[in-house]
């Protein structure tokens, strides 16, 4: 069993990207008077979000005379265009916060300027453990909740790996023979998009789990404390095994050019056996699949050891509430719809995928996330380590550099330097 150490425990975050585009909407608008004298709420979340437009339509129906405009925004450009509306003042009345730290639109950020309503006193705060509420606000306030958590596992297409007479890998030795049967029979191991928006920053994610963040749950603190490096740390092993697996063609070829959707499709139709990802994206997937086709997760080890795979679990992006706008609290109340477990409810039903983070009466998680669902529900689990940084600098430079270490125009020393440089701004 590990622990996990005091600042790390209090971070479950990541990047739970599962996205809405609803046609005819606008950012950057605030509460006021439809056509028809109306309640027009604002709202900016993600681009292809169905879950959020299932809940826009069961609270409009709860709220005659109230409407919801939506607006769905990409990733990575959501981060900068509701900061950048937060802080000029024209942002939605509820917007997309991430918990945790690390990227502009994070709860921590945010609250330094006071940009956020406090929902400190909302029905469904005490659904979260003080670990989780810690990362859902900052100095005491609760200013974002979430309806998920998210988990990075190896996805698989169940056909492909009995095509190849492969099973899931457990351990590190598995993988790489996983990544030259794939390479014989045609085909790749794992679907890698490694332009912006894509899933390349995962994989050093799932392999720092079983390296660093596990084995040692001191090392956020330790760096907080000027005690530890990126540079002089289990990383330099995470990005030495990345390497490995490009070397060894265990990725999709031209990854630095390949977009998301690209490497999801490559699993949905066996072309890839698996992907490295966020646990909601196998909706998509599946909804990218043949009909009959399967999938199945496992976490991605390290190791030659079973038993020290750690899975990285983290609760995942949410809304809060603008603190600037004309209606507070009709915008609390769609927050807490959606953090209800009516509201939970519905996004299980729209996403099957999803993990929620508070009770559902008669929930069991679905087939595709049985190999990694008892895992996830236990101490054998770490944080995102992005949501532990101290600022957005750091995933930036992350993100960027990443790109430039897959291409083979940087080294990972190179990296890890700049990233420390990162961390002390």
């Amino acid at each position: 069993m590990y622990r996990i150490s005091k600042r790390a425990a209090a971070i479950f975050a990541t990047a739970a990207i599962s996205g809405l585009a609803l046609a005819g909407c606008s950012a950057g608008t605030q509460s006021g008077s439809g056509e028809d004298g109306d309640t027009v709420l604002t709202m900016s979340g993600w681009a292809d979000d169905g879950i959020a437009e299932a809940l826009i339509a069961q609270f409009e129906k709860d709220n005659p005379g109230v409407t919801i405009d939506y607006t769905g925004l990409p990733w990575p450009g959501i981060l900068t265009q509701i900061n950048t509306e937060l802080v000029s003042g024209t942002a939605s009345d509820i917007v997309v916060v991430f918990p945790g730290n690390g990227n502009p639109i994070t709860a921590q950020t945010l609250a330094k300027g006071n940009y956020l309503e406090d929902l400190s006193d909302s029905p469904w705060v005490s659904n979260y453990n003080d670990a989780n509420q810690s990362v859902m606000g900052a100095d005491g306030k609760i200013l974002m909740g979430a309806n998920a958590f998210t988990i990075i596992p190896a996805i698989y297409n169940t056909q492909a790996l009995e095509e190849v007479g492969a099973t899931a890998p457990t351990t590190w030795s598995e993988v790489l023979e996983l990544c030259a049967t794939a390479k014989d029979a045609g085909k790749v191991a794992y679907a890698l998009a490694a332009v912006a928006g894509g899933n390349y920053h995962t994989v050093p994610f799932a392999l720092t789990a079983s390296l660093l963040y596990g084995p040692d749950p001191d090392f956020v603190d330790e760096q907080y404390a000027g005690d530890a490096t990126f540079s002089d740390s289990e990383w330099t092993t995470a990005l030495a095994q990345y390497r490995e697996l490009v070397d060894a063609g265990c990725f999709t070829e031209d990854a630095t050019g390949t977009a998301l959707d690209i490497a999801q499709g490559q699993v949905a139709d066996g072309e890839a056996i698996g992907i490295i990802t966020v646990s909601p994206q196998i909706n998509t997937i599946q909804e990218m699949a043949p009909e009959g086709t399967t999938f199945q997760t496992a976490a991605f080890p390290a190791t030659d050891d079973p038993s020290e795979t750690v899975l990285p679990v983290g609760l995942g992006a949410g809304y809060g509430v603008n603190a600037k706008s004309k209606n507070i609290d009709l915008a609390k109340k769609f927050v807490d719809l959606y953090l209800s477990e009516e509201g939970l409810k519905i996004a299980v039903e729209n996403n099957p995928g999803i993990f929620p983070s508070g009770p559902v009466e008669g929930y069991t998680p679905p087939e595709t996330l049985a190999g990694v669902a008892e895992q996830a529900q236990s101490d054998l689990t770490v944080a995102f380590p992005d949501q532990t940084w101290p600022n957005a600098v750091v995933n930036d430079t992350y993100i960027s550099g990443l790109q430039a270490f897959i291409g083979g125009q940087s080294s990972s020393a190179e990296l890890l330097e700049q990233m420390d440089a990162a961390w002390n701004g």
